[in-house]
């Protein structure tokens, strides 16, 4: 997969302090995206993609994509980041003590050396999310962004697709994030956070298995529920059709129509990167 720069010709470098910058960093690569807060539009959409295996070896990855891209060396009004981690795990507010946080993620993932651990509110969710991130990466992170906050990369799947759903309190969704060997997966009720977890794969089947397993548990009614797809999948993905087959209502995911988007943008399909662009102010 090739790597992408999409800049809008208003871009100006002299004006970042009225920008806006999200990050997202996986195995799957390094994404950014800026937004231009005052005309309420994306300007920048930039993907560095990796084929990494384990979080150690991001730090080395990360510093060459932003060493490499002069954009880093201005200042921003506000930067998000977001993180994709597979240890995290989600506590209700009402059960959530500060000083608790690593007995609550190692509860039920393996501890390792060399990671520490993050937390962030989900407010629509009304839960805090617990994650690991290694040691030496946040450490990188906070020195070269000391204005930004990092974030679970399931933070804008979940929120924004709880504040979008407020108006529509029994609506059912599953949304689906994929990533090069594993996918993300919220359900929703209105605006009700029933499911949140991530699940491995190798083949279209067990892609399959484990959402129509979900479907089963849940009792959730495939002839009404929408089935939405975040993330890389190509269009004519053999997983699209065969979810097609099960589940009536699926589709991918559309853009906020909050924000102007340029038109360089068309060059990709919406979905591709629909977490980054909706992180700003999904809360």
């Amino acid at each position: 997969m090739r790597d992408i720069c999409l800049i809008d010709k208003t871009f100006d470098s002299t004006q970042t302090h009225l920008y806006h910058l999200s990050i997202q960093i996986s195995l799957d690569g390094f994404y950014f995206s800026v937004l231009d807060i005052p005309k309420g539009k994306y300007i920048i959409l930039n993907g560095h993609h990796f084929f990494l295996k384990r979080p150690r070896l991001l730090l080395k990855h990360v510093s060459d994509v932003i060493d490499s891209e002069d954009i880093f060396s201005h200042d921003f009004k506000s930067i998000e980041i977001l993180y994709a981690s597979r240890k995290f795990t989600l506590v209700p507010q009402a059960f959530y003590g500060r000083g608790s946080i690593d007995k609550y993620l190692w509860f039920n993932n393996i501890q390792e050396k060399g990671f520490t651990v993050e937390k962030n509110l989900f407010p629509k969710a009304e839960c805090w999310c617990i994650f690991d991130i290694p040691q030496n990466l946040s450490e990188y992170l906070s020195a070269k962004f000391p204005k930004s906050i990092v974030k679970h990369n399931l933070f804008p799947l979940v929120e924004a697709v709880l504040k979008r759903n407020r108006p529509y309190p029994e609506k059912q969704q599953v949304h689906l994030n994929f990533f090069r060997d594993n996918f993300e997966m919220v359900v929703v009720n209105g605006s009700k956070l029933i499911l949140c977890n991530i699940f491995n794969y190798k083949t279209d089947r067990d892609v399959l298995y484990h959402v129509l397993f979900t479907f089963d548990q849940l009792k959730l009614p495939p002839e009404s529920t929408e089935l939405i797809i975040h993330g890389q999948m190509p269009q004519v993905s053999p997983v699209y059709h065969l979810f097609k087959k099960y589940v009536k209502l699926t589709a991918f995911a559309r853009l906020d129509t909050t924000y102007q988007y340029s038109y360089t943008f068309s060059q990709l399909p919406e979905h591709y990167y629909s977490s980054l662009l909706s992180v700003y102010k999904c809360e």
